[in-house]
Parts: structure tokens; C-alpha cells; sequence
């Protein structure tokens, strides 16, 4: 494969690349005791398909932009007071609608030293930066030396860095967190864990274990979501996985509108679709169970609100900076001044 910088193929390029095609043994666990339906929605997220192949004009390799705010290959600073590491190209399972997919087919090995030291440099020399994303791939697929080297490193940087360790690892791989690994994330305080969940029959015996364990170590966690078609693009779905979350001390915090991957459109739900959809969801979700629904604006425009789309519409009159009148859940017309 081109050594070229996997952001910079074309749409066609990249959905001609080869997905590598891993499911997990815990994942094929979970496909083996669900129901049909939900074992065709878990499917669906790990075995490959020909619709792969396919590239559409609106589709890129780089859906969120993050090549204008690459510091280094490893390293993207796009909002002020935050920054996203990369650490690997590998997975635990490969996920087929993976915005990163020209990253992941190229399997990258993890961080080295070297890389690593440039983004300790690059975070002390802007202090504006209190947060890190630990991503990937999946930060926990180069075994516990290589993410411990991490979290440490980072760590060290200063005291009060918020680090987030974005992974799927809890469902494809919950045997992961030993009492060493809750060790090390105690140690690495203030530290979040990123979970990555689309569908309620993820939730097995042996994930709940592990996000429980994690609970009661003092690891606060939230869950994110995309919206996939025929896997969770349904009311019930959702609400389901949202409140499941919730009871169990999670905060759901983001459900995404899929972003435009390259050889991706057969799991996207029309936008349309999918604002009637959430209009009809949240309805059902209290604010500890509602996410936020967001789109990654294209090249680079960062997270916006759909919900924003929705409520619009119930804005009947705003006259100027002191009121507005706007239609209430009630159904009637209400005036809120201020």
C-alpha cells in the first residue's frame, strides 16, 4: 500500500482498501445467545459486505477534517482546550462503518517513543490544552504495556489533564479489565472512559461485568452511539439502549448521524429519517438518559446539534435578545420572557 497519508486518498481509493475483518471472540458470543433480530443487528456491525466497495460522490477518507489540525500524524488539535491522540491503526474487532477506515486497514502500530514525546512537548508548550482523547483504533488492542506507557506519559504531563480512553474494548473484549487494568486506571486519574455501544444486545453478562467493574473502581464513563441503519435506526432501539446505560451509571452523551466514510452509505439514515426519528426518542428519554444527536460538520467544521433542526421549528416568533414564543411539549403556544 501507498505510504501516502491515508487522509489525502480519494473516496474511491480508500474504499477500495482491504477492511481487515476481525470479530472477537467475546463479540461472536454475544451474535451465538441473542435473539435473531438482534443477532442480524450485530452481524451487520462486524461481517464484511460488497456494499464496502462502494464510494459515493459526497463520501472522503477524512469525514471530520481532522487533516487541517494534524499536529503530527498521531497528534490532531482542532478544539482550543482539547487534543486527540491517535495511537494505532488496530482494532479489537474492525467495525464496517468505520469513519477511520483507511487508518485501520493499514493496521498502524502503536505509538513509539518518539512520536510520544512530541505530544508531551506540543501539550506543555499550550497550556489552553486540558484535555486529551485517547483513540485509535482501539487504545487497548497493544496490550497493557504499551497503554500503560501511554497513560503514564500523559499523566505526567501535569496533574489536572483530563485524559478520555475512547475504546470499544468493554464489549469486544471485556476479559480486559483485570484488576491491573482498573489499577492503572486509578492511578491515571482524572480519567474517563469512552465507551463506544450501538445496540442493547451488547450488553451481555461478561460486558455488564466489565462496565460495572469500572463503576465501582471510581471510573466515570459515557457511552457513544452512531446511528447505523438496520441495526438501531428504530425508536425502540434506542430508547432501550439509553435507558439500559443509564440504570447501570453510564451517561449516554453522544448518539452521531453517521458521518460520510467512504464506502459507508449503506448504513446511513437519510437525514430526514433520522430527525423524526430522534423527535420521536427523546420524547421517551429524560436528561439523564438523553444524548446529544450531532453531526461532525464536513472538513472540519466540528460537532453540531441536530437537535437544533428539531427545535427550530417550534420557535413560533423571537423579536429581539429579552423573549421568544415557541410551542411546548403540551402542544400550545407558550411566551417565555426574560
Amino acid at each position: 500500500m501507498s505510504e501516502k497519508n491515508w487522509r489525502e486518498f480519494s473516496a474511491a481509493e480508500t474504499a477500495d482498501f482491504v477492511q481487515p475483518v476481525l470479530i472477537s471472540s467475546a463479540f461472536k458470543k454475544l451474535i451465538e445467545e441473542a435473539e435473531p433480530e438482534d443477532a442480524r443487528a450485530l452481524r451487520l456491525q462486524v461481517e464484511p459486505s460488497v456494499h464496502e466497495k462502494t464510494a459515493c460522490p459526497y463520501e472522503t477518507s477524512d469525514p471530520l477534517g481532522e487533516q487541517k489540525y494534524c499536529i503530527t500524524p498521531y497528534l490532531v488539535h482542532q478544539y482550543e482546550n482539547r487534543v486527540l491522540l491517535i495511537t494505532t491503526g488496530k482494532c479489537l474487532s474492525y467495525c464496517r462503518y468505520c469513519f477511520r477506515r483507511g487508518l485501520t486497514a493499514r493496521s498502524q502500530n502503536y505509538i513509539g517513543d518518539k512520536e510520544l514525546k512530541e505530544v508531551k512537548d506540543y501539550i506543555k508548550q499550550n497550556p489552553q490544552v486540558t484535555e486529551i482523547l485517547v483513540s485509535g483504533g482501539d487504545p487497548l488492542s497493544g496490550g497493557f504495556e504499551k497503554l500503560e506507557k501511554v497513560l503514564k506519559e500523559l499523566r505526567s504531563i501535569k496533574k489536572d489533564l483530563l485524559i478520555r480512553l475512547c475504546t470499544r474494548a468493554p464489549i469486544f473484549a471485556p476479559g480486559l479489565f483485570t484488576e491491573k487494568l482498573l489499577h492503572l486506571l486509578k492511578q491515571v486519574r482524572p480519567l474517563w472512559l469512552i465507551l463506544h455501544i450501538n445496540h442493547p444486545a451488547e450488553l451481555g453478562k461478561e460486558q455488564k461485568m466489565a462496565l460495572s467493574s469500572c463503576i465501582e473502581a471510581g471510573i466515570p464513563i459515557q457511552s457513544q452511539t452512531v446511528l447505523l441503519k438496520g441495526i438501531n435506526d428504530n425508536e425502540k432501539t434506542l430508547v432501550k439502549l439509553f435507558h439500559s446505560l443509564a440504570c447501570m451509571g453510564i451517561k449516554p452523551g453522544y448518539l452521531f448521524q453517521l458521518d460520510p466514510a467512504a464506502g459507508t452509505s449503506h448504513f446511513r439514515v437519510p437525514l430526514k429519517e433520522a430527525l423524526e426519528l430522534w423527535e420521536r426518542a427523546e420524547s421517551k428519554l429524560s436528561g439523564l438518559s438523553r444524548p446529544k444527536f450531532v453531526a461532525d460538520l464536513p472538513g472540519g467544521g466540528g460537532k453540531f446539534p441536530l437537535s437544533a433542526l428539531i427545535y427550530s421549528k417550534k420557535i413560533i416568533e423571537q423579536k429581539d435578545d429579552f423573549g421568544f414564543t415557541a410551542l411546548g411539549i403540551d402542544g400550545v403556544i407558550h411566551k417565555y420572557t426574560y
